[in-house]
Order: structure tokens, then C-alpha cells, then sequence
């Protein structure tokens, strides 16, 4: 028992010394050896284990029940978690408390909550902090505020306030909630913090677009551990701060990271989205260990380099690797068509995407296919696209076949797309202002006057164009006539 977390692979070896001794195991015994298997993920062994608990009459331990529930939950068994926790004839808080946390990392909110509200109401069992943890993450991944402050009311009454765990995930809760002023009020009460509390922290300010705050809480506290600077360099991104990104960067490595999936990731994406794709193609052959959101990085900042066709090369790379792609991938892949101009393998990707894969498109890949198809000239089949869009917002669809048409000079279609959008969003300048462009190139000069005025009785407006510049000390926003310094 004393190896299963220091090294579990030594554990396994004692018990098989145990058998072999004629010593026979016990229930105690049986689950140091279920939770070794579930620390190295030997499942297939764990399932041996499940085998001798039944010969041994234990599968009414709730001991061994609960470490069987959660080997099952952490990789990815969830039916036989299930199984195991439905057998029970009368499941004790920690059993409660582990299938709880089973279906929350399996994403099964609504039945985390459902079995939650069971346990206490129907059989008035006190959740523990673990429970109330998992049911705050279940609350913040779903977005419920109202359960999440229920839950905190819980954690008032049966005294879990002060404890590490519980108010750790209040902080992730609040945050995930869009309430970061009330994530930091429950951070600053807490007597005591550790790594997993700024970590919380950092996450809700970064999910709700506060990179500044982010980037600043990093530089005032020594406390973080190497899984927060995953969330440091995705705020970096966020702010295409790329000197600061690459200062994170060089701390991460000075602590000795490495294999940190997490982080790594998001220096891939933070070095594609600052341009430095080279930069992020060594951080992603480097990795140790990739996962699909380390591909999906890598693809995605291919594509938007201009560097289509190695982008689709590696998209191929990761399905023969075995890694099932999903929707971003697809962003990316069908994107990098659009920009290397290859129209017949962006059709097969997208008719791949939903006829392979079960992935109903969405904007962003009929967003990419239509600019594949406009600036093809196939404005038809684009426009054909549009009408056939389910599930998507077409008045988003519209302007991006516009700009398309506009690159390949087809005034016809512009002149046509553009009279479309002015019916749909008659408040969108882009339309006015690519069909004036249009009508003063083919010399239509009292046509272009007419949608001027058009567009001053209705009292449309062109956005003026911005962008920063970073200079040694932040970050300058330029617009078309001033510049405003902004430090960050």
C-alpha cells in the first residue's frame, strides 16, 4: 500500500510476491493493488483484479468498490463504474463520492448533478469535499450558477469552509461561471492556498478574456506550479504578447519542465498565433507526450502561416496515428485547403468531416469551405452551400462569400451577394462599402453615389481599422490617423 502512489509498478510486484508466498489477499490488499493498476492505467490488469474480487466474495466491499468505481472513472471505463457502483445494495459516501467524480471526468455532467441531489436529499448522506469538488466542476463546466451557490451554501454548512479542496473549486466554479469578482472574493478569504488555487484562479480570469490580469498575477506570486503556465502562455496568446510568452517559456524549462502536455500545447498555439511558426514546430516535435489538442495546434498554426500543405500532411499524420480528429481539426484541415486553394480535397474533408466522423458542420467550416469555394469562382456552389446551412447563422455566412468575390473580380456576384446582405443586415458597412468599391471600378459612378447616400440615411457607419504594435514598453493601438498607447 505504501508504493501504490511513490510506485505503483512496485506494488504490483510485492502482490504478486504475496501470492506467490501462499499468502492470500485480503480486501486491503486487493485495493492497493486496484488502485497501482489504476495509477498506470492498466486497466486490462484492474479487470483481473475485478476477477478476484468476485471469486473472493468482496464485490460488496465498499472499500474495494470504490477503488474499482475509480479506476473505471479516471480511464475511461464509465459503464463498468456504473456497474460496479449500481451492484452495491447500499453504497457508502465514498462510493457516492466516486462515481460522482467518475462521470465528471467523464464529461457526464447532468448525471454527476442528478446523482448528487440523490445523495442528499433522498438519503440525507454530508458530501465530503472531494464530492463537493466534483459537483462544482460539474456546475462550472455547465455553466450553472444557481447549483454552483447551492453548493457553496453546502460547503458553509457542513463546515468545509477553510478547506483547500473545497474552496479551490469554488474559485474554478465562479470563474467558469463568468463571476470572476466573486472567484477572487473566495480566493482572497481562503486561509490556505496551494498550487490547484492559483491555478483556478488564473483559469477564470483567462477564460473571461482578462489576459492583462493574468500575465500580472504571474509576475507578483511565487507559488505556481509548471501546470499554471499552460494557463500564463494561452493569456500571452491571447494578447500576442510574444516577448512575454517567450519569457514563460524560458521559466518553464529553468524549472524543469518537460512532458507537461498542458503547457506545451499552449506554446505551440501561443508561437503560431505571434507568426513564429518554426518556433512552434520544434516545441511540437520536441513533446513527449502529444495529445489532440497538440495536434490540433500544430494543424491549425500551419494554416494560418500560409503553410497549407504541410498542415494537411500532418492532419493525415495524426489519423494514421490513430487519433480521431474532431471539430477543430477540421477547422484547420478545411482552412488549410481554402488558403493553398486545393477545392477538391476540401469538399472530401468536409463530406469526411459528418459522413466518417459524425461531426455536423459548423460556421467556421462552411465559413472556410465558402472562401475555398469563392475564391475558386465557384460562386454558385457557395452560395448553393449557404441556402443548404443547417445549424448556422447565414447573415455570418454572407460576408465571407462577398470578400471572396470581391479578390476574384466578379462583379456580377459582388454587386449580387452585397444587395442580399444589405436586406439581411442592413447595418453592416461591408456590404455598402465593397459594392461602392465595385460600381467605381466598372465606372458606374452615379450607382456608387446612389449607395453612398444609401448609406448616410441609414445612418451606417465604417469601423475604422486598429492594430497593436509592441514597442519596449507594451503594446501601441494604432488606428487610422492617432495612436493610443496602451501599456500592458
Amino acid at each position: 500500500s505504501g508504493h501504490v502512489r511513490i510506485n505503483p509498478e512496485k506494488s504490483l510486484q510485492l502482490f504478486g510476491d504475496m501470492l506467490g508466498a501462499g499468502i492470500e489477499a485480503n480486501a486491503f490488499t486487493l485495493s492497493a493493488g486496484i488502485k497501482a493498476c489504476s495509477e498506470i492505467g492498466d486497466v486490462k490488469l484492474g479487470r483481473c483484479f475485478h476477477g478476484v474480487v468476485f471469486r473472493g466474495g468482496f464485490e460488496s466491499n465498499d472499500v474495494i468498490a470504490s477503488a474499482l468505481i475509480d479506476m473505471y472513472g479516471k480511464n475511461d471505463w464509465l459503464k463498468y463504474a456504473r456497474h460496479v457502483f449500481d451492484q452495491l445494495p447500499e453504497p457508502d459516501p465514498v462510493c457516492w463520492s466516486s462515481v460522482i467524480s467518475a462521470l465528471t471526468k467523464n464529461d457526464m455532467y447532468e448525471e454527476a448533478l442528478t446523482l448528487f441531489y440523490v445523495m442528499q436529499r433522498k438519503l440525507k448522506l454530508v458530501p465530503d469535499e472531494f464530492t463537493c469538488g466534483s459537483v462544482l466542476t460539474a456546475c462550472g463546466n455547465t455553466s450553472r450558477l444557481k447549483q454552483g451557490k447551492e453548493v457553496h451554501a453546502k460547503v458553509i454548512a457542513t463546515g468545509l469552509s477553510g478547506n483547500v479542496v473545497a474552496e479551490s473549486s469554488l474559485v474554478d466554479m465562479y470563474g467558469k461561471c463568468g463571476q470572476i469578482r466573486d472567484s477572487q472574493r473566495v480566493f482572497d478569504r481562503m486561509r490556505k492556498r496551494n498550487a490547484v488555487s492559483w491555478c483556478a484562479l488564473l483559469n477564470g480570469y483567462c477564460q473571461n478574456r482578462d489576459f492583462d490580469s493574468v500575465v500580472q498575477l504571474f509576475r507578483t506570486t511565487e507559488h505556481l506550479g509548471l501546470y499554471s503556465f499552460g494557463t500564463v502562455i494561452r493569456a500571452c496568446g491571447g494578447l500576442a504578447a510574444l516577448r512575454q510568452g517567450k519569457e514563460v517559456h524560458c521559466q518553464y524549462i529553468r524549472r524543469g519542465g518537460r512532458g507537461y502536455v498542458v503547457v506545451e500545447s499552449a506554446l505551440v498555439d501561443l508561437y503560431a498565433k505571434c507568426g513564429c511558426i518554426d518556433y512552434a514546430e520544434k516545441v511540437f516535435m520536441r513533446m513527449v507526450i502529444r495529445n489532440l489538442i497538440s495536434w490540433n495546434a500544430m494543424i491549425c498554426g500551419f494554416a494560418q502561416n500560409g503553410r497549407g500543405l504541410e498542415a494537411i500532411e500532418l492532419f493525415n499524420q495524426m489519423v494514421t496515428e490513430g487519433i480521431r480528429p474532431d471539430y477543430i481539426s477540421f477547422v484547420g484541415v478545411i482552412f488549410a485547403c481554402s488558403h493553398a486553394g486545393l477545392v477538391d480535397q476540401g469538399q472530401q474533408y468536409f463530406i469526411l468531416m459528418s459522413e466518417e466522423y459524425d461531426i455536423k458542420p459548423g460556421t467556421e467550416h462552411c465559413n472556410c469551405m465558402i472562401d475555398l469555394l469563392g475564391r475558386a469562382g465557384l460562386i454558385e456552389e457557395a452560395e448553393s452551400l449557404i441556402e443548404k446551412a443547417e445549424g448556422t447563422d447565414s447573415s455570418l455566412l454572407w460576408p465571407v462569400l462577398l470578400g471572396a468575390c470581391t479578390t476574384s473580380r466578379n462583379s456580377a456576384a459582388v454587386e449580387r451577394i452585397a444587395l442580399k446582405m444589405m436586406e439581411l443586415e442592413p447595418k453592416n458597412h461591408l456590404s455598402y462599402v465593397h459594392l461602392i468599391s465595385v460600381y467605381k471600378s466598372d465606372g458606374r459612378w452615379s450607382d456608387a453615389l446612389k449607395i453612398r447616400k444609401l448609406m448616410e440615411h441609414r445612418g451606417v457607419e465604417k469601423c475604422p481599422g486598429k492594430s497593436w504594435v509592441e514597442n519596449g514598453l507594451g503594446f501601441l493601438e494604432m488606428g487610422n490617423f492617432d495612436a493610443v498607447a496602451t501599456v500592458r
